[in-house]
């Protein structure tokens, strides 16, 4: 096992007082104790200052507090300081099991893996299991690791459940996006592939991720059902743009190219379909539902050639295209 005095946590928090004990005791727990933590209070309103301010006793713990500014900010004020040989991220209302950290170094077996991801456990907000997704656990070139990444049924791109080498991190200025607000962190894990090697995507099960109904990424969903839709998907579909931007118009991300335009179809579905389901309460916008339309006509034929896209949604996505009227119908039934 490699040495794991060089382990920085980072862990923003804001208005988290039901939840952030909890993640931090977790931290305590862990089988692996050389590490730091860096707890940003992120401008909170209730008692999370006062919580976490507890936890300085702890010589490992850092609190650093900030005017509220996101998520992103947050852990990007933490990524400036920490001068650590690695780098995992937690957030607030998640909690690890005891290996977390033992699990995610040791999957560190040679010098050219950069970055290691685990699987993770999806809880609802009383930590019963709400979902149980299929991976390829392996070690990956950087390519084949934005793939997989970008792959909704798989470790995805959040930033948590991960370890990354600081000194990538630092050396070619990655940050996270405070403008986008939903998958900034895949967008961030994209942009430090694009400067990796390999990625070891290791079988643990130790990070314990809660699904809340009320949170923006929630919101870009068929199920939702009030105003706050619109400005989730055109956050979702922000990030898509910019990942569009970002990889590199060279042979070998061809396929980066052909998934992440799939992605950007795929969100546009969605979108057009929860404007459809939400049209007696929300009045259709009819210039952005012509502007997703065209998108999804621009990237038809990489959505289809997609195999991260599952034979069923390219039926719908036919259907939604050529007969809008019968999946309206439809998703009216189903999404009551």
């Amino acid at each position: 096992m490699k040495d794991s005095k060089n382990i920085a946590i980072i862990v923003p928090a804001y208005n988290a007082e039901k939840t952030v004990k909890r993640c931090l005791d977790s931290i305590i727990g862990q089988t692996v104790s050389d590490f730091e933590v860096y707890v940003v209070n992120d401008g909170s309103t209730d008692n999370t200052a006062n919580i976490i301010s507890q936890y300085k006793k702890d010589k490992r713990f850092k609190v650093i507090h900030i005017p509220n500014s996101g998520v992103s900010v947050a852990r990007n004020r933490a990524l400036e300081i920490i001068n650590t040989k690695y780098v995992t991220f937690i957030d607030s209302d998640d909690y690890v099991d005891k290996n977390y950290l033992r699990d995610l170094i040791s999957g560190f077996v040679s010098d050219d893996i950069d970055v290691v991801a685990t699987d993770r456990k999806y809880l609802d907000e009383n930590l019963m299991s709400v979902a149980e997704l299929k991976y390829s656990y392996g070690i990956y070139g950087a390519e084949d690791g934005i793939n997989i990444l970008i792959d909704e049924n798989g470790p995805q791109g959040y930033i948590t459940g991960k370890m990354f080498k600081t000194n990538i991190i630092r050396n070619n200025n990655i940050r996270l996006d405070s403008k986008i607000h939903i998958g900034e962190d895949l967008v961030f894990c994209v942009q430090y592939l694009l400067n990796a090697r390999k990625i070891n995507i290791v079988s643990s099960k130790q990070y314990n991720y809660i699904q809340f109904k009320d949170s923006l990424s929630h919101a870009a969903t068929l199920y939702n059902r009030q105003k706050n839709f619109k400005e989730a998907y055109l956050n979702y579909l922000s990030m898509g743009q910019k990942l569009e931007k970002i990889v590199p118009n060279q042979s070998k991300y061809n396929l980066c190219h052909v998934n992440i335009k799939a992605r950007i179809a795929r969100i546009c579905e969605d979108f057009l379909r929860t404007m459809y389901l939400n049209k007696d309460t929300v009045e259709i916008d009819r210039g952005l539902e012509k502007k997703i339309i065209e998108i999804m006509s621009l990237y038809k034929d990489d959505f289809y050639k997609s195999s991260l896209i599952s034979e069923k949604q390219k039926i719908y996505f036919w259907l939604l295209n050529h007969c809008p009227v019968l999946i309206q119908l439809s998703d009216r039934r189903r999404f009551k």
